[in-house]
Parts: C-alpha cells; sequence; structure tokens
C-alpha cells in the first residue's frame, strides 16, 4: 500500500513538475476569478441599491448576476485545464432555454415585480384597488403583492396580473371627495333640504371648506328627489366622515320634519 501511494505521489509531482506552468495558471485562475466574482457582485448590489430597485429587487437581480458570473468563472477554469467547453456552453444554453419555458409563467411574475418597484404605482401601506380586489398593501415581494382586506383577510396576487389591470390608489394624495346622495320625498322644499345638509356639514370638524362642499339637485328619481353632495377630507378621515354624515343628515330631516321615501308604484284603474 505504501508503494502505491509513493508511486501516486511521484506521477502527481512529476505531472506538476512537467506542466508548472498550466498549473500556475490554474491556480492564479482559481484565485483571481473568486476575487473577481466577490468583488463584483459587492458593486453591483451597491449600485442596484442606489437605484429604485432596492431591497427585493436589488436582491433577484444581484442573485442573477452572481449565477451568470459563476458560470462563466467555471467554463474559463475548464478551459484553463485544456478541457473543450463548446458541448458545455451548448448544454448549458439549452437547458437554460428549457428552464425559462418551464417556469415562464414564475420569470412573468419576477419580471412584472422588477416593474412595480421600479414605477412605484403603490407602497406598502397604501390603500388600493388592484383589479377588484380592494385593501391595504400588506408586502410587496419580487413575485407577489399582498393585500389585507377590511375583514382581516389576505389576498396574494400575482405581479404579472398587477401589471395587467388597473390599479386605483386611494392613498397617494392626502385628500380625497367623499360623494354621498340623499333621496327625499317628493313635495319637499328644495332650498331647505340643501340648507339642511350644508348645516350638518358646517357643524362637522372633519370637513374641509376648501374646495367648499357641494349640494346640488342631481335626479328627479321615479320615487324621490335626489341631492348629491360633495365634500372634501383627509384621507383617514374619509370613512369616519361617510357613516356620520349618513347618520346625523338623517337625523336632521326627521327633526325638521322631511321624508325619506321608499320605493314605490302609483296604480291608476281605469273604469
Amino acid at each position: 500500500m505504501q508503494e502505491w501511494f509513493t508511486n501516486l505521489w511521484n506521477t502527481m509531482k512529476d505531472t506538476v513538475m512537467n506542466n508548472w506552468h498550466n498549473v500556475l495558471k490554474f491556480v492564479l485562475i482559481l484565485i483571481v476569478g473568486m476575487i473577481a466574482v466577490s468583488v463584483l457582485v459587492k458593486v453591483i448590489r451597491k449600485i442596484l441599491n442606489k437605484t429604485k430597485l432596492k431591497g427585493a429587487g436589488a436582491n433577484f437581480l444581484t442573485s442573477l448576476c452572481k449565477v451568470a458570473l459563476v458560470v462563466i468563472y467555471l467554463i474559463i477554469l475548464l478551459s484553463a485545464l485544456g478541457v473543450d467547453t463548446t458541448s458545455i456552453i451548448a448544454i448549458f444554453t439549452t437547458l437554460t432555454l428549457a428552464i425559462s419555458l418551464a417556469v415562464q409563467d414564475t420569470i412573468s411574475n419576477l419580471a412584472s415585480g422588477i416593474m412595480i418597484i421600479v414605477n412605484k404605482p403603490f407602497d406598502e401601506g397604501d390603500f388600493v384597488d388592484i383589479g377588484g380586489s380592494v385593501g391595504t398593501v400588506e408586502s410587496i415581494s419580487i413575485s407577489s403583492t399582498k393585500l389585507k382586506t377590511g375583514d382581516n383577510k389576505v389576498v396574494v396576487i400575482p405581479n404579472k396580473n398587477v401589471t395587467s389591470t388597473s390599479v386605483t390608489n386611494y392613498s397617494i394624495k392626502e385628500t380625497r371627495r367623499l360623494d354621498l346622495t340623499f333621496s327625499v320625498a317628493y313635495g319637499s322644499d328644495v332650498e331647505k333640504v340643501k340648507e339642511i345638509i350644508l348645516g350638518v356639514i358646517a357643524k362637522h370638524d372633519n370637513i374641509l371648506h376648501d374646495p367648499a362642499p357641494m349640494v346640488r339637485l342631481t335626479e328627479h328619481g321615479a320615487s324621490s328627489l335626489d341631492f348629491v353632495t360633495r365634500v372634501w377630507v383627509k384621507q383617514a378621515d374619509y370613512w369616519p366622515v361617510n357613516f356620520d354624515l349618513k347618520e346625523e343628515v338623517l337625523a336632521a330631516f326627521d327633526e325638521a320634519g322631511i321624508s325619506v321615501p321608499f320605493p314605490q308604484l302609483d296604480v291608476h284603474m281605469v273604469q
């Protein structure tokens, strides 16, 4: 056994001595390549973190670049050993194409995630409507967006669906217009109804005075006169004011003797 190890050692020593320049070349490529990949990955990460892609998008692109750099590094290393890398490159290309076809939906979500991170149609914490799904943005990842609905459900939307549909962001502006419609019975005094609604609005501290509130008769309905009411509020006050105005206007109508109608149908009999 000892003789076998001795022969192996002598063979390895002779190989290294006869091909010392190739061995030195391999070692240099090995060391320099590892350092170069590490430095380039750090540089790429640092550059991406200074852009809109910081966070999940930067991490994802950095990982892709690292994989590409490692593959290039291994091909150069094999070439230094005298290995024909033509077939390896061909196999790698075919494998990459096959994988991309198999996970094209995933790639689509990733690409869409990058678009969301770059364009920023919304941020975490914004109240949005994404293709009919309404809620607060809980998180934005590179592949999906999570919404938390008002009844505490979590909706996970693939990013490719986010970028292919309309997105309404209710939080992007500091103020928001609240539109309400109040209906009264036919025969009611129009000016008195407007005065009552404006009086309720004037007592409300959370309603903004600029732009000024508006109350106008908007429609002669089948069973009622409909008054559109438009007021401006801060985002945080939208729902409280929405509920308060409905209750307070109804109470004011009752106090003033204004009838709130219900759907009815008049039937005329002809003898």
